[in-house]
């Protein structure tokens, strides 16, 4: 059997389950990400893609039956332990960078390149490591940590770092505990896709979601979803930087919500909402 009749054959078995034009596509990402191009059609090779089609058949999405995600021109490893890298955070990462960008440009402006300071970057929740790792090669000069409250999640975003030789410190923790550690030095920029989908709206969000990503990235307890948005808030007051800017993923449908939570905070100048390429109110960005 060649690849192609390979492709094909999945193709057919897909299209028994699945809407035709998304069997199309995972048939073809399933045979571009499992077989390089010079591998020999084997029996062996036909019965890895055999798994795989059954699982994508039971529901499973493409990326963890491959274990690869596209994201910001860059490929990631993931697994069950982390979230799937969406488009959503693509445009969050975007922001920051062009944050990065323009007052690099206006610190170079008003001083020597040599004396410019490196921004002191925090990531909260990071998962796959897909926004830090991202944001550092794209971005080298600036320092990176990264938490996250799972032991799982960190290797897999280790792992990617060292991937993508990406220099950032990951470390476990829980950024809802009251014993948390205050940093040397304030972080100029705090970033986190947070958990905000309360667990109220699990009947609503797609099965292969709730079956298959790991919830404790998904869902919160609390009636809107806003508790991390508002410990994040309450962090900013010891952990960022008088002239600093926090960053955040938003849960769309409360997104004036957490708006409320940053301007009553009350050390920003500036608190604004970032519709996505959809026009929903996606980011938040609040600037001292």
């Amino acid at each position: 059997m060649d690849r192609k009749t390979l492709q094909l054959t999945v193709l057919t078995r897909l299209s028994l389950h699945i809407d035709m034009n998304e069997s199309a596509r995972l048939a073809r990402y399933l045979i571009e990400d499992l077989i390089p191009l010079d591998t020999a059609i084997t029996e062996l090779v036909e019965a890895k893609i055999d798994k795989a089609t059954e699982k994508l058949i039971a529901g499973k999405p493409l990326q963890y039956v491959t274990h690869r995600a596209d994201f910001y021109g860059y490929q990631y490893y993931v697994d069950k332990a982390v979230l799937i890298p969406r488009p959503e955070t693509e445009e969050l990462v975007y922001q920051v960078l062009q944050y990065l960008k323009k007052i690099n440009n206006r610190i170079s402006s008003d001083r020597n390149l040599d004396m410019r300071p490196i921004p002191a970057i925090l990531d909260i929740g990071t998962g796959s490591g897909c926004i830090p790792v991202t944001i550092k090669n794209e971005y080298n000069e600036c320092n990176i940590i990264a938490v996250d409250i799972s032991n799982a999640a960190l290797k897999v975003a280790i792992h990617n770092a060292n991937h993508h030789g990406a220099d950032v410190t990951f470390f476990k923790q829980d950024i809802l505990s009251e014993k948390l550690t205050k940093p040397n030095e304030p972080y100029d920029i705090i970033i986190s896709n947070p958990p905000y989908i309360p667990t109220s709206e699990i009947a609503v969000m797609s099965e292969s979601t709730v079956k298959h990503e790991p919830q404790i990235a998904l869902f919160t307890d609390d009636e809107f979803g806003l508790v991390f948005y508002q410990r994040i808030a309450d962090l900013c007051s010891k952990w960022l930087a008088d002239d600093g800017a926090v960053f955040l993923e938003l849960n769309e449908y409360h997104s004036h919500k957490i708006k409320e939570i940053y301007l009553n905070e009350g050390s920003f100048d500036s608190v604004e909402i970032i519709e996505d390429m959809q026009g929903k109110p996606r980011i938040l960005l609040a600037v001292r």
